[in-house]
C-alpha cells in the first residue's frame, strides 16, 4: 500500500507539472556532525526527479552512499550503507537554485566480529536537508551541480554534507 501511494503521488506531480525531468548525480558525501568521528569521506550516487512548476520544482531523489570507516576495530567483512531518500521543493534564481525538505536515511551495518558471530542491523531515520545549488543548461539536458546540508533524525550532531554532479533530461 505504501508503495502505491509513492507511485500515485509521482504521477499525480508528473500530471499537474510542465516539465518533467530525470537524471543521475555522483559526487561525496562528507561527514561533518559528532557522532560520525570515525567515518571518512565516501562516494555517493544516485537518481532524481524534477516536476517543474511556475515558480518552483518538487524534487525527488534516492542515493546510495557505501560508508567508509578508518579503522574497523578487529572486524572481519564490515560494511556500512546510507540510503538518501529526499523529497522537497526548489526554486530558481536565474541559475541558481535553493530549497529543502523532508529527508529519509536508511543506514544498514553488516559485520563479522573476531569470535565469528555476525551482525546485520538497519535503521530508518527521518530528518530533513538544504539544497543550494547550479544548473549549467546545456541543449536537451541540464547539467547540475549542488551542495546538500543532510540533517539525520533532526540532531546537528548527525549532519552529512552531499556534494554531488549530475545530468538531468
Amino acid at each position: 500500500m505504501k508503495n502505491l501511494m509513492i507511485v500515485l503521488l509521482v504521477v499525480s506531480v508528473s500530471a499537474f507539472a510542465g516539465l518533467v525531468e530525470f537524471g543521475g548525480h555522483a559526487g561525496l558525501f562528507i561527514p561533518v556532525g559528532d557522532n560520525t568521528d570515525g567515518i571518512n569521506t565516501s562516494p555517493i550516487f544516485g537518481v532524481d526527479i524534477l516536476a517543474h512548476m511556475p515558480m518552483f520544482a518538487i524534487e525527488g531523489s534516492i542515493s546510495y552512499a557505501p560508508i567508509s570507516t578508518e579503522d574497523a576495530g578487529g572486524l572481519v567483512d564490515y560494511s556500512m550503507s546510507m540510503i538518501p531518500i529526499l523529497a522537497g521543493i526548489r526554486t530558481y534564481a536565474g541559475p541558481i537554485f535553493y530549497g529543502g525538505g523532508l529527508a529519509l536515511h536508511v543506514v544498514s551495518v553488516s559485520f563479522e566480529d573476531e569470535s565469528g558471530v555476525e551482525y546485520d542491523d538497519s535503521d530508518s531515520e527521518f530528518g530533513a536537508y538544504g539544497n543550494v545549488g547550479m544548473i549549467f543548461p546545456t541543449g536537451g539536458m541540464d547539467i547540475e551541480a549542488s551542495l546538500k546540508y543532510h540533517l539525520v533524525d533532526f540532531d546537528f550532531d548527525a549532519t552529512w554534507i552531499g556534494l554531488t554532479a549530475g545530468i538531468n533530461f
